[in-house]
C-alpha cells in the first residue's frame, strides 16, 4: 500500500476536496453529498483490488505464488486485507472531516452509520474480487469499474433524488448496493434513525457481499493467466 498512494488519493483526498464544492451544492446537502461522493469514489477505487491480482501477472510472479504452496484462500485474504483497511479508512476519515468542515450532522445513530459503511465496504470488496476473478485483462477490469461506478452510484440516487429519474431507472435502482447503503445512511443521518432502523439495508448489503464472494469462489481459477499490459 505504501507504493500505491493513488489508492489513498482516489478514496480519500479527491472526495475530501470535492466535498468542499458539493457538500452544500447537491440537493439534500451534506447528508446526501458525503455518502454519495464517498460511494462514487469507493467504486472507482475497485480497480485497486483488480490491480492487486493483475500486478503479479505483469511482474511474472504469479507462477511463483502458485508453486509456493500458498492456498488460494490465503492469497485472496492477503490481498484484500490491506485494501479493506483503505476502504474503511475512507469513511473513518471523510465523515469526521465532513462534520468538522462541511456541516454534516448525524441526527441518528452513529453506530448505525458505521454499520452501513461497513456493509457497503463488504460489497465493494466482493464486487472488486469478482471483477478481478472474471476479467482476463486489466483493460476489461478498468472499463467495467468505470462504467459500473457511474451506473451503480448515479442510478441509485446517491447524488440526486431518485424520484427525479425516469420510471425505468427507479424500477431497477434496487439492484444497486448503493441504493441500499444510501437508504441506510439517510435513515441514520437525516431522519434520526436507530441501529434497528437500518438493519434492513444492512442485511441486504451483506447478502449482496456474500453472493459476490460465493460467485468469486466458484469462478476463481488459481492457474488462470491474466494480461496486465494491454
Amino acid at each position: 500500500m505504501g507504493t500505491q498512494p493513488w489508492v489513498v488519493v482516489i478514496l480519500i483526498i479527491i472526495p475530501g476536496l470535492l466535498l468542499a464544492f458539493f457538500a452544500k451544492g447537491i440537493v439534500g446537502g451534506p447528508a446526501r453529498a458525503v455518502p454519495g461522493i464517498a460511494a462514487l469514489f469507493g467504486f472507482f477505487g475497485l480497480s485497486a483490488i483488480g490491480l492487486a491480482f493483475f500486478r503479479d501477472h505483469g511482474w511474472m510472479t504469479w507462477d511463483r505464488l502458485r508453486v509456493s504452496g500458498t492456498r488460494p484462500f490465503a492469497v485472496i485474504v492477503g490481498k484484500l486485507t490491506p485494501l479493506a483497511v483503505a476502504f474503511l479508512a475512507q469513511y473513518v476519515l471523510l465523515f469526521p472531516l465532513s462534520w468538522a468542515a462541511y456541516g454534516l450532522r448525524i441526527r441518528g445513530s452513529v453506530l448505525g452509520v458505521a454499520l452501513v459503511a461497513l456493509a457497503l465496504v463488504a460489497v465493494e470488496l466482493g464486487i472488486g474480487l469478482l471483477l478481478a476473478v472474471v476479467c482476463t485483462t486489466i483493460a476489461q477490469l478498468n472499463m467495467l469499474v468505470s462504467v459500473g461506478a457511474l451506473l451503480l452510484v448515479g442510478g441509485a440516487g446517491a447524488l440526486s433524488p431518485i424520484d427525479t429519474f425516469p420510471g425505468w431507472v427507479q424500477a431497477i435502482a434496487r439492484i444497486s448496493p448503493v441504493y441500499w447503503s444510501f437508504k441506510g445512511f439517510t435513515v441514520a443521518i437525516a431522519e434520526g434513525g436507530s441501529v434497528g432502523d437500518v438493519l434492513g439495508p444492512i442485511a441486504v448489503l451483506f447478502g449482496m457481499a456474500a453472493a459476490c464472494f460465493v460467485l468469486s469462489g466458484i469462478f476463481y481459477k488459481h492457474e488462470q493467466r491474466k494480461t496486465f499490459f494491454s
